[in-house]
């Protein structure tokens, strides 16, 4: 099951490589590159266009970045859930224990609709969450507050790394 979450950080590095989050100074722009942390991960991309970017195209571009992170949390929860890993409940003893119940209760609110009303208590909470255990400037990621902060190196492997971590602890304790 680690080769299985493996090959699902590695599917969404080489798409995250071609498809990153884009700022609005590349308005006018015809290329952009991966970012340095797809580079250091072998992703060495450019992309040419055959238009200037527009900030539109740029909105559009950086909304199938996050559709693309929200994907892999189903992806990672669907590679879990097909051991059984969620049936029994979550070992609160066991290393990489918060990652797991992160991606349980953010496959639950991905999956159903995102987080479309930042008042929602529950879904302010695992904001909050997120944001503490991985500790994410928010700021930082995004400026929508209906939008869970899933940065690449700072949410999504952080999160897989560690139900990777649960994964063994779980194959050690039986």
């Amino acid at each position: 099951m680690v080769a299985q979450i493996d090959c699902q950080i590695a599917l969404l590095l080489r798409c995250r490589s071609v498809f990153p989050r884009l700022g609005t100074h590349l308005v006018g722009q015809q290329t952009f590159e991966a970012p340095e942390y797809y580079r250091q991960h072998g992703h060495d991309v450019a992309v040419t266009l055959p238009e200037p970017m527009t900030a539109e195209f740029i909105d559009d571009l950086n909304n199938l970045a996050h559709w693309l992170n929200e994907n892999f949390v189903l992806r990672l929860y669907a590679v879990l859930e097909s051991k059984g890993l969620f049936r029994k409940g979550i070992n609160q003893q066991l290393d990489g224990h918060e990652e797991m119940d992160i991606t349980r209760r953010l496959r639950n609110i991905v999956g159903h609709g995102g987080l479309d009303d930042p008042d929602d208590a529950d879904k302010k909470k695992l904001y909050d969450r997120i944001v503490q255990h991985f500790k994410v400037n928010s700021e930082s990621y995004l400026d929508d507050p209906t939008v869970y902060p899933l940065g690449v190196g700072q949410v999504l492997v952080p999160l897989a790394e560690g139900c990777k971590r649960y994964v063994l602890a779980v194959v050690n304790v039986e």
